[in-house]
């Protein structure tokens, strides 16, 4: 239920000398329904964004709607457009405790400083088409495992510093979106397949850095300070590196670069005199099957995973190379009628399954899987 938020004459005189809210021309006026309190964006459009959330809960779902109306944004529209001259997150007392933040698809932004300091916060589910404001998660030190889906919209600052896993779908072109130290960095298949990744990075250390298959670009251009990523993997046979020095903008330099055979990527490491690794698997030929009651035990002949690896000594100016074997990793497609179509069911390190799916195929891992017995 929509009640208006109605103050006292006393204090309303002393709000008109020292606004507790930003100045406007139109005096905002703020509602209250359960334990949120919003503000009227747009009534014709029926939209609205949620300023307070008086709760103690550990976990929180945003609503979708309120009193009617499509909760559309959080925080304070002021902030929209970035003035940070008073940083206003998103009051009520839920800054004490909130861990789990779970924001539905109705929201399309994330008002500047909406969050900041929320220093208890895990994790937060976003969805896709979302623009988070400056600032609008920072300082949220709690907060190490990031996903931000498709679409997502990252102004400076919005993020938090200093993470154990990002994983992106597409670029971040804002300055000063990313700083600090990364521990793994995935991009999504879900890309379209160009990564312009420099423009947003300040000085970024990233322990390690997952490019898809279907990555056409990775560009590390005009990255605002130096910057270093100690071991990228490139899993795309045809995605080009393109990181150039340009005046008046940081480089990107490279540790190690992993990679598959025949890629573009070892053009790129010779040329810059980066150490390589290049990971080539053996296939499977064939896959006995027995069926035992209601299920099926595929067994097949152990495929060798080996990596090469190439590196570069300044003293001789020549190249070494040493090979070693990895566990294979193998990729079960399974369907259960002949004329069935196969999907992915399973991936193991074993030679055989047990399964409910009478007819597979097995496929090893061609490419560097993200953080599985990857050489360290």
């Amino acid at each position: 239920m929509k009640k208006l938020c109605i103050i006292p004459a006393l204090i309303l005189c002393l709000v008109i000398l020292v606004p507790c809210f930003p100045a406007s021309a139109e005096e905002t006026k703020y509602y209250r329904s359960g334990i949120y309190t919003y503000t009227i964006l747009n009534e014709q459009e029926k939209q609205i964004s949620i300023c307070e959330i008086a709760s103690q809960d550990k976990k929180i779902t945003i609503p979708s709607e309120l009193d009617g109306y499509q909760v559309y944004a959080l925080g304070y529209e002021s902030h929209f457009h970035n003035d940070d001259s008073v940083i206003k997150e998103i009051g009520g007392g839920a800054k004490e405790t909130l861990e789990e933040l779970e924001i539905p698809s109705s929201v399309k932004y994330v008002y500047a400083f909406a969050f900041s300091h929320y220093e208890k916060l895990k994790k937060v589910s976003l969805p896709e088409g979302i623009t988070l404001c400056k600032g609008s998660f920072s300082e949220c030190s709690s907060w190490k495992d990031i996903l931000l889906p498709q679409n997502t919209t990252c102004e400076d600052g919005s993020i938090p510093y200093y993470l154990n896993t990002l994983e992106i779908s597409s670029p971040l072109p804002a300055y000063d979106v990313l700083n600090g130290t990364i521990q793994k960095l995935i991009l999504s298949e879900k890309g379209d397949g160009i990564w312009h990744l420099g423009t947003s990075w300040v000085t970024v250390k990233i322990k390690q850095l997952f490019s898809p298959e279907n990555a056409k670009k990775l560009v590390f251009n005009y990255a605002e300070e130096n910057s270093h990523v100690e071991k990228l993997y490139v899993n795309g046979a045809d995605t080009a590196i393109e990181a150039k020095h340009i005046e008046r903008y940081g480089d990107v330099t490279f540790g190690d670069i992993y990679t598959v055979d025949h890629a573009k990527a070892i053009s790129f490491a010779k040329k810059n005199k980066i150490n390589y690794h290049v990971k080539q698997a053996g296939k499977v030929k064939k896959v006995s099957s027995k069926k035992k009651a209601k299920t099926y035990q595929h067994q097949w002949k152990k495929a060798k995973t080996i990596t090469t690896s190439y590196r570069y000594n300044k003293k001789t100016k020549k190249w070494t190379t040493h090979k070693k074997t990895l566990p294979t990793i193998y990729n079960i497609y399974g369907k259960k009628t002949k004329n069935g179509t196969y999907k992915r069911i399973a991936s193991t390190k074993s030679n055989k399954i047990k399964t409910n799916y009478r007819y597979v195929k097995i496929k090893t891992s061609q490419i560097w899987e993200t953080g599985k017995d990857n050489p360290q």
